[in-house]
């Protein structure tokens, strides 16, 4: 029997007050589709569609995973339809465990856990192909029907300062760039964190977009953890974004008991 590699499931409020909430199965059995397999992230909602992302798919090997959407019937309460828009193959990217963000022209942006072109060094055991992970972002078609554009837009190297191992989503300010978090790598000097060889205790990153059309994305390091001095280190999670550009997030360990923090970068 075909083992299930995930659902995606609807809650319905009560009709009455104090009322049961009624639960659906909209996507079942990812692994007995072309969606994708393990989906570990929460999904958006764009335009009456869902959108979401797989760590793996249904190749015997797992598969580097998919981005995924999935629209509601015509006539409820028919079947949801989930559709595979893009299937990650390495190089572009591998085992995505992040939500995605939705940009204001319909675009979506995520990252993936490893994989991508950049960081020869980062060789987590579990994940094949190696890589540090990168952003990505899938333009949408111009027509209904027609075929998502992927472009990677950066990959990380956790060389010279860099971080690796993205495993959380982008939040976007109101001039379009993206803010997110790395789990290692980072400014090493001092630091005792080390993750399968991976030096540093994490970064906050941003990316802003380029000039003209096609042109590269520029990083630029927020702030590297170094687990020191009640710091924190491994952030696991996405940022949130006040009104005055401030970001806010937290670190799975560090801190003054070692058990992680909550933190604020100011502009």
């Amino acid at each position: 029997m075909l083992a299930r590699r995930g659902t995606l499931f609807r809650l319905a409020p009560p009709t009455a007050p104090s009322g049961v909430w009624t639960g659906r199965i909209v996507v079942g059995g990812f692994a007995a589709s072309n969606v994708g397999a393990y989906p570990d992230a929460a999904v958006v909602l764009d335009g009456g569609s869902l959108y979401g992302t797989t760590s793996a798919d249904n190749t015997p090997e797992g598969g580097c995973g998919s981005v995924y959407e999935a629209t509601p019937p015509a006539s409820p309460p028919g079947a949801w339809t989930g559709t595979a828009i893009h299937n990650f193959g390495g190089p572009d990217g591998c085992g995505s465990l992040a939500p995605l963000t939705v940009g204001p022209d319909g675009a979506l942006y995520g990252t993936t856990y490893y994989g991508g072109s950049g960081g020869p060094i980062c060789e987590y055991p579990y994940a094949v192909p190696a890589g540090c992970g990168v952003v990505f972002q899938l333009t949408p078609p111009p027509s209904s029907g027609g075929a998502w554009t992927e472009t990677t837009i950066y990959n990380f190297t956790a060389l010279n300062g860099d971080g690796a191992y993205p495993s959380a989503g982008l939040v976007m300010d109101q001039n379009g760039v993206l803010y997110g978090t790395t789990q290692a790598g980072g400014t090493a000097a001092g630091s005792p964190c080390e993750f399968y060889g991976i030096f540093g205790g994490g970064t906050v990153f941003s990316l802003t977009s380029p000039t003209t059309p096609g042109g590269n994305w520029t990083e630029a390091i927020l702030h590297a953890f170094t687990g020191l001095n009640g710091e924190g280190s491994y952030p696991l999670t996405g940022l949130t974004l006040n009104s005055s550009g401030a970001l806010f997030g937290t670190t799975s360990a560090g801190g003054t008991a070692g058990k992680g923090t909550i933190f604020a970068i100011e502009p």
